[in-house]
């Protein structure tokens, strides 16, 4: 069983900040060179890699994850070995409270047979924290990457009507699964937030 104390914590914390600025730089760059987007250029539609028509923010969002969560493993590899999970999968039963992880192999065999209706209203933070095993759940950490103004602080995901969590957004859905106190935002430049 891993322990998480404060001070672990707080070098987590920082190595997943430094994370994101890491992503969002390395991303920019490669698309832009030494500016930002503009809020025109990020609402300008584009292709993802599967064909679909995205915003380029959205592009810019997904290439930047990708990247954070790679630093993030390397980062979380020295500091918490066998203590984290990187996009792990939660079904979380309104009804019950219980929240079950769906192992990596048990999502893959869902997505084989077609059954995607088994996934609707999963969790799937960017970070878990974890005891040793992904079911006790210790801290959660999401990335956020805005397009153009990085100077403001993003917001949880609002669940839009219909959904099996309308009316509540990822930080509450996170509290209410996991209870382990607050989700941390993690976004470039401004750090870890909630």
């Amino acid at each position: 069983m891993k322990l998480l104390d404060a001070a672990l914590k707080q070098q987590v914390t920082e190595a997943l900040e430094e994370c994101a600025n890491e992503a969002r730089t390395a991303v920019i760059l490669a698309n832009f060179g030494t500016r930002s987007p503009t809020p025109q250029e990020c609402s300008e539609q584009v292709r993802d890699a599967q064909g679909r028509t995205i915003t380029r923010a959205m592009k810019l969002g997904e290439e930047m994850h990708r990247a954070a969560l790679k630093c993030a493993e390397e980062s979380l590899n020295e500091l918490r070995p066998g203590g984290f999970s990187l996009e792990p999968t939660y079904l979380h039963d309104l009804g019950t409270g219980k929240t079950t992880w769906l192992s990596p192999a048990e999502v893959a065999r869902i997505r084989q047979r077609g059954s995607m209706g088994e996934l609707k209203g999963s969790l799937v933070p960017d970070v878990i924290l974890h005891s040793g095993d992904p079911a006790w759940v210790q801290a959660v950490y999401d990335f956020k990457f805005p397009c153009a103004d990085v100077t403001k602080r993003s917001r949880w995901r609002d669940y839009p009507s219909g959904h099996s969590y309308a009316g509540s957004n990822q930080g509450d859905m996170y509290r209410q699964a996991f209870k382990v106190g607050d989700p941390m935002l993690v976004q470039p430049w401004l750090g870890a937030g909630l």
